[in-house]
C-alpha cells in the first residue's frame, strides 16, 4: 500500500514539474534560465517513471485466477 500512495504523489509530482517546465519555457529570457528549466524538465521526467515504477503490477494470469 506504501509503494502505491509513494508511486501516485511522485508521478502526480513529476507531472507538474514537467507540466511547469513547459509552461516557463516560453518566458525564459537568457541561455542560463533555459537551461535550468531543461534540467528541471529532466528532473521531473524521472521521477514521474520512478513513480510509474513504483504502482504494483498485476499479472493477467493472476487476475484470471482471481475471476474463477
Amino acid at each position: 500500500m506504501k509503494g502505491k500512495i509513494l508511486g501516485i504523489s511522485l508521478s502526480v509530482l513529476g507531472i507538474s514539474g514537467l507540466v511547469l517546465a513547459f509552461v516557463y519555457m516560453n518566458a525564459a529570457e537568457s541561455f542560463k534560465h533555459l537551461s535550468l528549466l531543461l534540467a528541471g524538465g529532466v528532473c521531473g521526467a524521472i521521477i514521474f517513471f520512478t513513480g510509474i515504477w513504483l504502482l504494483p503490477r498485476k499479472n493477467m494470469y493472476d487476475a484470471q485466477k482471481e475471476v474463477l
